[in-house]
């Protein structure tokens, strides 16, 4: 049974079902992300349009990889695509640090700039781990 899943290629309905509601939640994202300055967020300082571009990067990125899931689900494939989106995710969160449109006090940035590192450098790791998996998924299946 095992080996008849490795080669599947469409996903189950399950995980299909999955991967619509992140399809959802993802272009909703989209939504709230380009409206959030038009809401008048008191701590959300008008530098947030300069980090726009990324965030919108990275959710779009999201929905692309999850419509190709629907078509092409093998495993080492979604590992390697957690990877190509978590560097997207990478790259918005690194100019959302850099731009720091929160207006917050002294107290409250130091914390917030610091947790921002640290899901930068869980990312990086994530990118890492990602692409091990994808690598030796890969490999278990060629070799099946």
């Amino acid at each position: 049974m095992a080996h008849h899943e490795q080669k599947q290629q469409a996903p189950p309905a399950e995980r299909k079902f999955g991967y619509f509601v992140t399809i959802l939640i993802n272009i909703a994202l989209i939504y709230v992300a380009n409206n959030l300055l038009n809401w008048h967020i008191p701590w959300l300082k008008d530098s947030f349009v300069q980090c726009l571009w990324a965030i919108n990067l990275s959710l779009a990125v999201t929905v692309f990889t999850n419509v190709v899931f629907l078509f092409f689900d093998r495993r080492w494939f979604r590992h390697f695509m957690e990877a190509f989106t978590n560097v997207f995710s990478f790259i918005s969160g690194y100019i959302f640090w850099r731009v720091f449109p929160l207006d917050l006090n002294p107290l409250w940035a130091k914390w917030v700039n610091l947790f921002l590192i640290l899901i930068l450098v869980f990312t990086l790791l994530s990118i890492l781990v990602e692409m091990s998996k994808a690598v030796k998924h890969y490999r278990r299946e060629e070799n099946a």
